[in-house]
C-alpha cells in the first residue's frame, strides 16, 4: 500500500468518527440515507459534504482552517505555522456550527497542523493530506512560493523511493526501511556513497520523505549541481511502533518467532535509545543495504544525520564509530560524554578522521536547545573540530530540519 493510499484511508476513518460524534442527530440520520436509490455516498461526498473547505490558502498566503462541529464547546488549532510552536489558537464558531481561524500571511512552506476539540486532538477530517507516524497523526498544508522551491516537486530528474521489510530478531519485530536512489541509479553500474538519515521521537521511517521531503531536496540539489549523487537510507528508529492498532500484530509476530516480550529499554533518546538503534543499524540495516545496493563500503563514503531522538542516535553512533562514518549531522539534540567517548578519547585522531561534524538547533527550541548547546560546549572544550549553528526563531520542527538537510547534503562526500 502506498503512503498516499494509507493516508487517505486513515483520514477517511477520522472523518467518519468525527462527523458521527460532532454532528446533530438529524444530520447523522441524513448521513445514513443514500443520495441515489440503491447507491451509497461516494468517497468525494464523504469528505466534502456540508460545504466545508479546509484548509484554504489565499493568494496572500493566509490559511483558513475550518471544522464543522456544532456540538463542540471549544475548538482550537495548533501547528508549526505559529511564531511559537506551543501556541494554541482559539477558533470561532459561526451560526452554522463551523469553527474557523485565519492566519496572518505566512512564509511559503509546507506546514503541519491539528485540531483540539474539547480537549481531544484530531487531524483535520476533511483534509486527506496527512502524515501518520509512530506516535503522531497530523494534517498538512502547502503555501507555495519561491521560499519553498528547495522542497518543491519540480520538472527535474527524480530519484526512486524503495521500501524493504525485515525482521529484527532481537525483539521480534517486523521493520521497514525506506531507501532513496538518485536519478540514473537503475540504468548504470556505478557505486554510491550512503547517507543514513534518522528520524525523531514519535516519527517513523517515512517521516523524512512525507514531511521532511528529503527526496525532493536531494533531487533539486542534484539538478542544480550542488550535491553529489548518493543513496539515502531512512530506517525506523524505535524499538516498536507506537501505533496502538499494531500492538496485537507485534505480540503475534513475537510469539511466532519464539521471542519473549523484551524488558523496557531506556528512554534517554526516545523509545529504543541509541543502544537499540545502534544494534539494529549495524546488524540489520547496513548489511541489508550493502547486500541489495551498489554502495561504497568505507567510512569516507558513509554519513549519518538525525534530528531530535535521531540526533541522539546520529551523535552516539556516528561519533562512536569512526571506522564506519566520516560525516555526522546532529539536528536539535545530541549525546553526553559517555555516549561519544570514542571521539573524545583521541581528539587528534578524531579531527583527522571526521570530514564533517555539524550541529544545528533553533534558538526558540525549548525541547532541545540546552542539550544541543551542551554537546557543542563539550566538543569545544575538548578541541573537537565541528560546526555549530543556532537558527534565530526556529523551533523543534521540520521547518528548520529541512533547511539543515539542504545545507548538509552539498557538504557530503567531497573529500
Amino acid at each position: 500500500m502506498t503512503t498516499r493510499t494509507t493516508a487517505i484511508a486513515l483520514t477517511l476513518l477520522a472523518t467518519i468518527v468525527f462527523l458521527t460524534m460532532l454532528s446533530s442527530p438529524d444530520a447523522r440520520a441524513q448521513a445514513t440515507q443514500p443520495s441515489t436509490p440503491g447507491r451509497g455516498r461516494g468517497v468525494e461526498d464523504s469528505v466534502t459534504r456540508g460545504g466545508v473547505i479546509s484548509p484554504q490558502v489565499s493568494d496572500d498566503h493566509r490559511i483558513t482552517f475550518r471544522l464543522r462541529a456544532p456540538n463542540a464547546k471549544q475548538v482550537q488549532v495548533r501547528g508549526d505555522f505559529t511564531i511559537h510552536m506551543s501556541t494554541i489558537l482559539d477558533m470561532t464558531k459561526d451560526e452554522n456550527g463551523v469553527w474557523s481561524y485565519t492566519t496572518e500571511p505566512l512564509k511559503p512552506s509546507s506546514y503541519q497542523y491539528w485540531y483540539i476539540v474539547d480537549g481531544q486532538i484530531t487531524p483535520d477530517p476533511v483534509n486527506t493530506y496527512v502524515r501518520p507516524a509512530s506516535g503522531v497523526y497530523k494534517s498538512q498544508v502547502d503555501v507555495p512560493g519561491p521560499e519553498m522551491d528547495f522542497i518543491a516537486f519540480k520538472d527535474v530528474p527524480h530519484g526512486v523511493l524503495h521500501e524493504h521489510f525485515y525482521i529484527n530478531r532481537d525483539n521480534g519485530t517486523q521493520r521497514r526501511v525506506v531507501v532513496y536512489t538518485p536519478p540514473g541509479y537503475g540504468s548504470g553500474d556505478k557505486s554510491y556513497p550512503v547517507l543514513y538519515l534518522l528520524h525523531g521521537a514519535n516519527d517513523f521511517e517515512r517521516g523524512w520523505t512525507q514531511t521532511g521531503r528529503a527526496n525532493l531536496i536531494m533531487d533539486n540539489l542534484l539538478a542544480e549541481g550542488k550535491a553529489l549523487p548518493a543513496i539515502i537510507v531512512m530506517p525506523f528508529g524505535h524499538d516498536v511502533t507506537g501505533s496502538t492498532g499494531r500492538q496485537a500484530e507485534i505480540r503475534y509476530t513475537r510469539k511466532a518467532l519464539g521471542v519473549a516480550e523484551p524488558a523496557p529499554v531506556g528512554r534517554g533518546f526516545g523509545r529504543g535509545g541509541p543502544s537499540f538503534m545502534e544494534k539494529d543499524l549495524l546488524n540489520n540495516v547496513i548489511p541489508l543495504i550493502e547486500k541489495e545496493y551498489r554502495v561504497i563500503k568505507d567510512a569516507n563514503h558513509r554519513a549519518i544525520i538525525g534530528y531530535s531522538m535521531g540526533a541522539g542516535h546520529s551523535s552516539a553512533i556516528g561519533l562512536g564509530h569512526p571506522e564506519l562514518f566520516a560525516y555526522v549531522g546532529i539536528y536539535s539534540g545530541g549525546s553526553n560524554a559517555n555516549a561519544i567517548a570514542p571521539a573524545l578519547a583521541d581528539v587528534e585522531k578524531t579531527n583527522k578522521t571526521y570530514k564533517m561534524i555539524w550541529l544545528g538547533c533553533g534558538d526558540d527550541d525549548t525541547t532541545a536547545l540546552i542539550g544541543t548547546r551542551n554537546l557543542h560546549n563539550l566538543l569545544t572544550s575538548k578541541g573537537v573540530k565541528h560546526t555549530y549553528v543556532e537558527t534565530p526563531g526556529a523551533h523543534h520542527d521540520y521547518q528548520v530540519w529541512r533547511v539543515y538537510l539542504a545545507t548538509n547534503l552539498p557538504m557530503l562526500f567531497r573529500d
